[in-house]
């Protein structure tokens, strides 16, 4: 009995020896600590615009789930063709028994400047011009467009248009960003069979952008302000002389985009709400209020990867003309495909969109679809009951061309059951 207790003491003595090694401080496997974030092919863009983008930073412990959406959240910049990371530990270069772990992050960035030859041909004219596209300016991802267009010839005039638009983000690494918008173009109107017009547009635009997220994150909830003018002069041809005016105006914007950027598709929501005010009291030559709420989502199916729902909703209503023309006009292009250029024009406007997108097994990147698009234009909505709806239907094809940035091409046929007529389009963008 003596053995068997002294064989017991030797069985507890070891037993505590173990615990005490197994929970002692030193012995616990501390989580890893990120020392080091280190970018791969970003030769163009800063890595500040990169950083700006995600959930995790040094000094972190290593949590799969931000850093998968931080690779997400660099994705939906729309500057780079993949990302992808890895992370390895090294020795440290003071201690070799001290790790350091590194997250790499690998982007394959894309072509950053596009020139874009523009080609029309509608009732009998020829339109040509050249679109320059150079995004990621300087590798701050600012944007710069600019457009210079012949658009034709009518009762020998030649009609041109001249477009810039500059959009500065984030302003010194804040949640600010600024747009710059500049039009200067000509177009002969034909108001009757003999009284012509050379109507002459000039206008400038600026508005402060700001994410309300406090992380200058581009995504989420955000606000803008802005104020701008347009000034219209005309040359008679034949006809009446008609007075030049000028609109100066106020604009606020109040509305939420979060919207993932795939390989093939998008997924998300953007919705808001746009005002714009014009009064005689900042010089303007006409008073109106004009209002615009929008809605769009886009969705995604884990079972159909390269398939896509899109959906969009607008209201428009203005309380009088902008420069003499009505507030709203449904793009044949865009809104409602089918129908002719400027035929749907009013200060009220309704409009629906849906579109279901579905990939070819072999060419992800090359999708077809079908559409439906219903909406109209009323001078107000009390003639709804008058006028219901438009409704276009249609197909089409589009390419993601995804060596560029944000270059979608196009192709519509679009049929419209009021007009019992066929709209072919072609763009570089989404119809929405």
């Amino acid at each position: 009995m003596f053995k068997h207790k002294n064989i017991f003491r030797h069985y507890a003595l070891i037993c505590s020896i173990i615990v005490v090694i197994t929970f002692s401080p030193d012995s616990i496997a501390k989580p890893s600590v990120i020392n080091t974030i280190v970018f791969i092919g970003n030769d163009t863009t800063q890595e500040s615009v990169i950083l700006r983008e995600m959930y995790i930073s040094v000094g972190d412990i290593v949590d799969y789930n931000k850093i998968e959406k931080s690779i997400q959240g660099i994705m939906d910049l729309g500057l780079f063709k993949t990302v992808t990371y890895f992370i390895q530990e090294n020795s440290s270069v003071t201690d070799s028994t001290e790790l350091n772990t590194e997250l790499v992050i690998t982007v394959d960035e894309k072509i950053y400047f596009l020139i874009i030859p523009r080609i029309k041909l509608r009732n009998n004219q020829l339109g040509i011009g050249i679109q320059l596209k150079w995004d990621n300016v300087f590798g701050l991802n600012h944007r710069f467009k600019w457009l210079v267009e012949k658009k034709g010839e009518t009762e020998n005039i030649k009609e041109f248009r001249n477009r810039l638009n500059y959009n500065y983000t984030n302003i010194l690494g804040s949640n600010y960003s600024l747009n710059l918008y500049l039009v200067n173009e000509n177009t002969v109107d034909q108001q009757t069979d003999l009284s012509y017009r050379n109507r002459i547009d000039d206008v400038l635009e600026v508005r402060l952008f700001k994410w309300l997220n406090n992380t200058s994150k581009a995504r989420g909830k955000y606000v803008s302000i802005g104020a701008g003018t347009r000034y219209r002069t005309h040359e008679t041809l034949t006809g009446n002389f008609i007075d030049d005016a000028t609109v100066n105006f106020i604009a606020f914007t109040l509305g939420s985009k979060k919207i993932h950027s795939f390989a093939y598709n998008r997924e998300g929501k953007h919705y808001g709400y746009d005002m714009e005010i014009s009064d005689s009291a900042i010089g303007s030559d006409s008073n109106y209020i004009k209002n615009l709420v929008f809605y769009r989502s886009y969705y995604t199916f884990d079972s159909r990867p390269g398939e896509n729902l899109n959906i969009q909703a607008q209201i428009g209503y203005s309380t009088d003309d902008v420069l003499g023309d009505k507030a709203f006009k449904l793009d044949y292009r865009n809104d409602l495909r089918g129908y002719e250029k400027d035929s749907l024009q009013g200060n009220s406007m309704l409009l629906l969109n849906i579109e279901y997108m579905m990939a070819f097994d072999n060419y992800p990147t090359l999708r077809y679809l079908g559409f439906i698009d219903i909406g109209n234009t009323y001078d107000s909505f009390g003639d709804v009951k008058n006028d219901l709806f438009k409704t276009g239907l249609g197909m089409g094809i589009r390419w993601k061309v995804d060596f560029f940035v944000n270059v979608d091409l196009r192709f519509d046929i679009g049929y419209g059951l009021d007009d019992e007529n066929y709209q072919f389009t072609f763009g570089t963008r989404h119809a929405f």
